[in-house]
């Protein structure tokens, strides 16, 4: 029986069995129900929310900020920081500034010695996981997790914290706002906890930054940890609701000395006009902010591009082709057409909080009720049929509207130029070794521990076992 038929087939007030249904579902064949909700349903309401599934409507809903917030993540967010941030916000205020802030520290001319960091830590990480001699080790713990908090460090300016503690605690973090739709408290308490810790940590980093530059930074009186949640104007959060899809990035320079140039340094500054209330603890709200918005996507990425261009050997005969070629855009296109096939975040929550027409004069128009909440469906939008050409086929270089795994609209990913190259370049780094691969028959063995994110993923190191040489 297809999905909508034994969806229809148990009795509407029968919500346990329906979403039970809809869950398992989408667990197994998550494009197959996307498919047939496009063509059937394309707007779909459900015990857990409303799934907007065609390309049109996806980007409808995510170009009305004001109608569909994040109020569904956004406070849980904030918790889990313990102060206001961009991807937790909409409108005036603190979305809009502190986005423009961040575009200025997440510089886009950064891009190429954020790549040339990258392949750096890149070739060290994969050296040593070759090195070890066994014919196979794991693609995301030997490689993709440290590589991701290497860059961060180096670049953001997470010096002194090692990379098991970044990925732990973003892990955490990431675990208790975007992907506890139950808000279990326990995951909850675990992510404040992480967050928390975070914080004391970059806190530490701040201190020893201002003290070797001669200077004591600005006081404690924007968003604190331990007092009331205040937005960038030092005015009180109530009301929030918001978000953006912040995926910052990776540079070069070793910051453990005085204000070199990595983000942080840059944030420190950086000095702004007081009624911005733009202090110390706002620096490292944003600083963990982006962090959290980038460690667990980036080592995801990697894993799962690879596992795409695995399952199409002529796909990858070609990008290992373009890997070795010289000419990075090429090679990033082939990488972001996999990620099409496997984003990062497939499904992205909106709080409706006013009756809103969705796709208005079309035969699939839909009153959406104020409170509903609303499932933008990245992954089914990127094969919408009636937009995208031939969606089912690999083809690199689309148009960029068609690929919105770095998000879409006012949320849209701020750190989008420092991670469309470092996702591509971790990526590139293990196609320039011909023997590290995905087990054949193993494409698809993603091991997720337990958790909502990749945590292994096995690959052949390209030499026989005990050969360490």
């Amino acid at each position: 029986m297809d999905f909508l038929a034994a969806y229809d087939a148990i009795p509407e007030d029968d919500v346990p069995q329906r979403v039970s249904l809809l869950r398992a579902r989408m667990a197994a064949d998550k494009a197959g129900v996307f498919a047939q909700l496009r063509e059937q349903r394309p707007v779909f309401s459900t015990p857990v929310g409303v799934f907007v599934t065609r390309h049109p409507d996806v980007l409808e809903v995510l170009s009305a900020p004001g109608t569909f917030t994040v109020g569904v993540f956004g406070p849980a967010l904030e918790d889990v920081l313990g102060a206001p941030f961009v991807l937790a916000r909409d409108g005036a205020d603190t979305h809009w500034r502190e986005r423009g802030y961040g575009q200025l520290v997440l510089a886009p001319e950064d891009a190429p010695r954020v790549r040339e960091l990258t392949a750096s830590v890149a070739d060290a990480l994969l050296d040593e996981a070759v090195a070890r001699g066994a014919e196979t080790f794991d693609l995301i713990e030997d490689y993709a997790r440290p590589a991701a908090a290497r860059v961060a460090i180096r670049y953001l300016g997470f010096t002194g914290i090692d990379e098991e503690t970044l990925h732990d605690c973003t892990r955490r973090m990431q675990w208790a706002f975007a992907v506890n739709p139950g808000r279990d408290p326990r995951i909850h308490a675990d992510g404040v906890a992480a967050g928390r810790e975070l914080h004391d940590r970059v806190a530490e980093i701040i201190a020893r930054r201002r003290a070797s530059d001669g200077r004591t930074g600005p006081t404690h009186d924007g968003a604190g940890r331990d007092g009331a949640a205040r937005d960038g104007a030092g005015r009180d959060g109530a009301g929030r609701a918001a978000g953006d899809s912040a995926c910052p990035a990776a540079g070069d320079g070793d910051a453990s000395g005085p204000l070199s140039d990595d983000v942080l340094s840059r944030m420190l500054r950086i000095s702004l006009p007081e009624e911005y209330a733009f202090d110390d603890e706002r620096i490292n709200a944003n600083l963990v902010g982006y962090l959290t918005g980038y460690q667990q996507n980036a080592t995801q990425c990697v894993a799962t591009a690879l596992k795409e261009l695995a399952l199409r050997p002529e796909v990858l005969a070609e990008a290992e082709r373009l890997a070795a070629d010289g000419d990075p855009a090429r090679f990033d296109a082939f990488v972001w057409e996999a990620l099409r096939f496997h984003p990062f975040v497939p499904v992205t929550p909106r709080l409706c909080v006013r009756d809103h027409t969705l796709a208005a004069g079309t035969p699939r128009q839909t009153v959406i009720p104020a409170s509903s909440v609303v499932l933008a469906c990245f992954a089914s939008a990127m094969f919408d049929e009636e937009v995208v050409d031939a969606p089912a086929e690999f083809r690199p270089g689309r148009p960029p509207a068609h690929n919105l795994v770095l998000g879409y609209g006012a949320h849209d990913c701020v750190g989008r130029y420092a991670a469309s190259v470092i996702l591509p370049e971790l990526v590139r780094r293990v196609l320039l070794r011909p023997g590290v691969r995905p087990l054949p028959g193993g494409e698809h063995a993603l091991d997720y521990a337990g958790t909502p994110f990749p945590q292994h993923y096995t690959v052949s190191s390209g030499r026989p076992a005990g050969n360490a040489s």
